[in-house]
C-alpha cells in the first residue's frame, strides 16, 4: 500500500460520504465512507479520491515534518549547462555525457538536482510512499560473490532455510494481519529449493490471499521463471549488479561459477520481460574499481530493463574478499536516485536497507527528497532475520508509524497497486 501526505478535513457534505480536504493548499473532494465518523479539522490519509485512514494530530505533524522539504535553491549559482540538462530531461532522453555531468554535481547544483527530482516525483506519482515487504527465506547460496556475506565459502555464516509451509504462512500473515499487498521472496541462490517447491510457494500464497509476489532467487533459468509466472508470480527482483562486464567478472571471479557472466544476467532480464514480469533491477554503487562512467551506463541499463529500481551502496561484508574495501558513497546513491527519477518518471525507487545502514533513518528522508518513493520492510521471522548477512550491522526499521499508516487492509488497495504497476509496465516497455 502507500503512505501519502496528510490532509485536513475542511468540509463534510450532507450525505456524510464525501468531504473536502486540504492537502498543502490543494483542496479536493474524496470518498470518506471507510473512515466515518468524521468531523471538520480531522486529519486523514487518502489515495486518489479515497480516504483510507484517520490519524491523530501528532502523527499528522510528524509525517508532514518527514515528507515536506523546505529547502530553497539559489538559482544564480546554477550553471547554464546544468539548467539546460534539467530542461532537456523533460522533453527527451538524456545522453550518457549529460548523466555523467549530473552525477558529478556538488554544492548548490547537487541540491538543485535533488529538488528537481523531488518535483518530478510529486508531479507524476504525487506524495505516495509505497510500502513493500520482504521475506528472506534462505541464506544458503551456491555462489561465491566477492562482496556478499552469504557467499558459499563463508564458514562464519549461520545458515538457515525456511520450509515451504513456513514461507507461505509468513506471507499470508503479512497480508491478512498487517495489510501488505506486495511481497518480495528472497534467498541466496539455493538449489535446495527445486522449481516445484518455488512454484508451490507462489501458488500457496496466491491461493491464500490477494497480493503481488516478486521472486528474488537468482539465475534459475527460463523454465523456472515461466512456471513461477504461470503460478501467479507478478515480478522478479534481479540485480544486474554492474553494466561493466570486466567489473562484473571481478566481483564474481572467486569461484563464482562458469555461468556467472553479465551476458547470462541480461538474458534472464530479457526473458523475464518477455514473460511479462514486473522487473526490479539495478546496480551496486561504489564497487571497488567502479567509475562514474560505469554508473552512467548503469543508469542507462536500468532505464532499459527496470520497472522498479533496485540499487544501493556497496557495504563490505565480513569474511569476504572485499571486507577491507571502503563502502560506497551515500551521496552518489542519492544522485543516482535523482537522475533516475528525472529519466524514469513513473518508476518505483525504493530506499534500500544498505543506504539506511550507512546513513540511518535520515538517509530515508534524504532519499525521498531526491526522488525515491518506496520502502521495503523486513518480514523475515525474528529467529532468522539477523542471519541474513549480506553485510553486517544491517539497519532494521523501528518506527511503527510506517506500517501503522502505510498499510491498508481493504481490497481497494490491491486494485490501486495493480493500476500503478500496469501504468509503470506500460511506461517502461522496451
Amino acid at each position: 500500500m502507500c503512505l501519502t501526505i496528510p490532509a485536513k478535513v475542511v468540509e463534510i457534505n450532507e450525505n456524510n460520504k464525501t468531504a473536502k480536504i486540504d492537502s498543502g493548499g490543494d483542496v479536493k473532494e474524496v470518498n470518506v465512507s471507510f473512515i466515518l465518523p468524521l468531523k471538520i479539522g480531522d486529519w486523514i490519509l487518502y489515495v486518489n479520491d479515497l480516504a483510507i485512514k484517520k490519524i491523530s494530530d501528532d502523527d499528522a505533524f510528524e509525517l508532514l515534518r518527514f515528507l515536506e522539504n523546505n529547502k530553497t535553491i539559489d538559482i544564480s549559482k546554477l550553471s547554464d549547462k546544468f539548467q539546460e540538462i534539467i530542461k532537456a530531461s523533460n522533453i527527451r532522453e538524456l545522453t550518457k555525457d549529460e548523466i555523467i555531468y549530473l552525477l558529478n554535481t556538488e554544492g548548490e547544483e547537487k541540491e538543485a538536482l535533488f529538488s528537481e527530482a523531488n518535483v518530478v516525483r510529486k508531479t507524476y506519482i504525487k506524495d505516495f510512499i509505497c510500502i513493500h515487504g520482504i521475506i528472506e527465506f534462505s541464506n544458503y547460496c551456491k555462489n561465491n560473490c566477492s562482496y556478499c556475506g552469504l557467499r558459499r565459502d563463508n564458514d562464519g555464516a549461520v545458515r538457515y532455510r525456511m520450509s515451504v509451509s513456513e514461507i507461505i504462512e509468513t506471507a499470508l500473515d503479512a497480508v491478512h494481519q498487517k495489510g501488505y499487498k506486495l511481497l518480495v521472496l528472497q534467498s541466496g541462490e539455493d538449489p535446495f529449493y527445486t522449481d516445484d517447491m518455488l512454484v508451490d510457494i507462489v501458488r500457496g500464497i496466491k491461493d491464500g490471499c490477494k497480493a503481488f509476489v516478486l521472486m528474488s532467487v537468482g539465475e534459475r533459468g527460463y523454465e523456472c521463471y515461466k512456471r513461477m509466472k504461470e503460478a501467479g508470480a507478478s515480478g522478479a527482483l534481479f540485480r544486474f549488479e554492474s553494466s561493466n562486464p570486466e567489473l562484473f567478472n571481478k566481483i564474481h571471479s572467486d569461484g563464482g561459477g562458469a555461468n556467472k557472466n553479465l551476458g547470462n544476467r541480461l538474458e534472464h532480464l530479457k526473458f523475464m520481460k518477455e514473460l511479462g514480469y514486473y522487473i526490479a533491477t539495478g546496480s551496486i554503487i561504489g564497487l571497488p574499481g567502479q567509475t562514474i562512467e560505469d554508473l552512467a551506463d548503469d543508469v542507462l541499463m536500468m532505464k532499459k530493463w527496470a520497472n522498479m529500481i533496485s540499487m544501493g551502496p556497496f557495504v563490505p561484508g565480513k569474511n569476504t574478499p572485499f571486507a577491507n574495501e571502503p563502502h560506497g558513497d551515500p551521496e552518489m546513491n542519492f544522485k543516482m536516485i535523482a537522475v533516475l527519477r528525472l529519466i524514469m518518471k513513473y518508476a518505483r525507487i525504493p530506499v534500500v536497507t544498505a543506504l539506511e545502514t550507512l546513513v540511518g533513518e535520515d538517509g530515508r528522508k534524504r532519499a525521498f527528497f531526491a526522488g525515491a518513493n518506496s520502502l521495503m520492510f523486513n518480514l523475515t521471522p525474528e529467529k532468522c532475520r539477523s542471519d541474513y548477512r549480506i553485510y553486517d550491522n544491517r539497519f532494521f526499521d523501528k518506527n511503527s508509524i510506517w506500517e501503522k499508516y502505510g498499510l491498508f487492509k481493504y481490497e481497494e488497495s490491491y486494485k490501486m497497486i495493480e493500476d500503478n504497476m500496469l501504468k509503470e509496465l506500460e511506461k517502461n516497455k522496451i
